[in-house]
């Protein structure tokens, strides 16, 4: 980082109210910072010139590791604030621990170590993931759980994920083809590599 990011960033209990100001604003970002809320299936009426008598909506919420379910329906009943309104529960599940990233964790320094022998110039840092994935269903096996997609996006690719045209670069496939090859070939170990040591300042 360059000034003044280095000195906001190495001061987080000074600044974050204003770097998660900033997260909000952007549309890549904010997931980051907040539980995003998404109506994906509206229905109500039948017809064009009759007031519908009910409406049924199904809501999808991607919960941010600090908040439970729990504490997410608080804030919907709070919010809606109508005994009319009836909520319930399709499936749901808290987000998960989050992991180690120490110099001690073994599956963070074996990640840490493969990217940078497959992404030399890409510093590592333990991170959010805004998408869901099936990682839950392994924490009755391990507390290192680290979901990384192994591939670049430029700011166009973005908008297609998920969505229509998806797809990453034949350069972006090969890298992620290396990326698991290595990741096997140094996760076939017994000891934690060293950790790397960062060349540069906050």
């Amino acid at each position: 980082f360059v000034f003044p990011l280095n000195v906001m960033m190495a001061n987080l209990w000074l600044f974050s109210p204003i770097i998660s100001r900033v997260l909000e604003h952007k549309p890549s970002s904010n997931a980051m910072v907040r539980t995003t809320t998404a109506i994906t299936i509206f229905n109500a009426g039948f017809k064009s010139n009759v007031i519908p008598a009910t409406a049924r909506a199904t809501v999808n919420f991607r919960l941010h590791p600090s908040q439970t379910v729990a504490e997410v329906l608080d804030i919907v009943k709070n919010t809606l604030h109508d005994e009319r309104v009836e909520i319930s529960v399709v499936n749901s599940f808290d987000p998960l621990p989050i992991s180690p990233y120490d110099e001690s964790s073994f599956g963070y320094q074996i990640l840490q170590r493969t990217i940078h022998s497959v992404f030399s110039a890409a510093p590592v840092a333990p991170g959010v993931c805004i998408g869901n994935t099936d990682s839950r269903h392994f924490v009755n096996l391990t507390d290192s759980i680290y979901r990384f997609s192994p591939f670049k996006l430029k700011p166009e690719d973005l908008p297609r994920i998920h969505g229509f045209n998806e797809r990453i670069s034949l350069e972006g496939l090969e890298q992620l083809t290396q990326f698991y090859y290595q990741l096997i070939q140094n996760a076939d170990s017994d000891k934690v590599p060293v950790a790397h040591q960062a060349t540069h300042e906050l």
